[in-house]
């Protein structure tokens, strides 16, 4: 039976993975926000548990800091990660009008950081994995736009967060999407389709130029998508395969490929 966050919290109390001397750092960007008054900067431990025990590297926390020094941030890098959050990106970022009822809550520290850190770190080649909004938030940063699906489609039909009683039932795997023929993500799971979680209720609208759909629903929906030229691992998913990625195949496939990406961009930088 396949399991998600409570597998996770067992094995970051046992202490399951430690990072060893020279192993390649991964920074996973932060989520901004305030709790009891004070401005904090967050991170899932799925997400570090998943790039700690997966993807075999050390998660380096950074900050969504509007100052940030984003050269700085990717300078000991070997990859990035820019996972899921509670926020979506605010609707200016694309050229649109904003309804904050409907469209909200926004992160716009997040948007500020990610939108600048993102085509950076492609640029000096750190391979990278995009998760949710972090798949939105590339998508954005190479020109392309979002729309929220409509409130009033029934559950089965619906992209957004499904109702659930727990975490493991509310990410669970409900959704098919078909993987691009010869395309990285079918090299990748060694599939033509695959079963994935769906908590996102923002569809990509118009796909970025430089961006190329590996994965589509039934529906036609873009569920991710590999940079055009890039020069190594550079993968964006609307669905969470940090969730799964002890238990089911193609989420551990993706993560583990993530991880060997690292590593050899560690190698390299190492030989250099």
């Amino acid at each position: 039976m396949a399991y998600g966050l409570q597998q996770w919290r067992r094995s970051a109390s046992r202490g399951q993975w430690q990072g060893r001397s020279g192993a390649p750092q991964i920074g996973i960007l932060s989520d901004s926000m305030v709790a009891r008054g004070e401005q904090l900067s967050a991170v899932s431990m799925v997400c570090v548990n998943a790039i700690g025990l997966v993807a075999g590297a050390v998660p380096r926390i950074l900050p969504a800091a509007p100052e940030a020094d984003i050269d700085a941030y990717l300078d000991r890098l070997d990859g990035l990660f820019v996972g899921g959050g509670q926020t979506n990106v605010h609707p200016s970022r694309y050229g649109q009008t904003v309804d904050e009822k409907r469209d909200g809550p926004f992160d716009e520290f997040r948007d500020e950081v990610a939108l600048r850190l993102i085509p950076r770190a492609l640029a000096r080649g750190i391979p990278a994995l995009f998760i949710c909004r972090g798949f939105q938030e590339l998508n954005v940063a190479f020109g392309g736009t979002l729309a929220k699906e409509p409130d009033d489609l029934p559950e089965e039909q619906r992209h957004g967060t499904p109702d659930a009683d727990n975490e493991d039932a509310r990410y669970r795997l409900r959704q098919k999407v078909a993987l691009r023929k010869g395309g990285v993500l079918q090299q990748i799971c060694g599939a033509d389709s695959i079963l994935v979680n769906s908590l996102h209720s923002f569809l990509i609208a118009d796909l970025a130029p430089g961006l190329v759909a590996e994965a589509v629903a039934d529906d036609g929906s873009i569920e991710a998508v590999s940079v055009e030229g890039a020069s190594d691992f550079a993968l964006g998913t609307l669905f969470h395969p940090d969730y799964w990625a002890s238990s089911d195949h193609a989420s551990a496939r993706i993560l583990a490929a993530f991880g060997d990406a690292v590593r050899r961009h560690a190698k390299a930088k190492g030989a250099a």
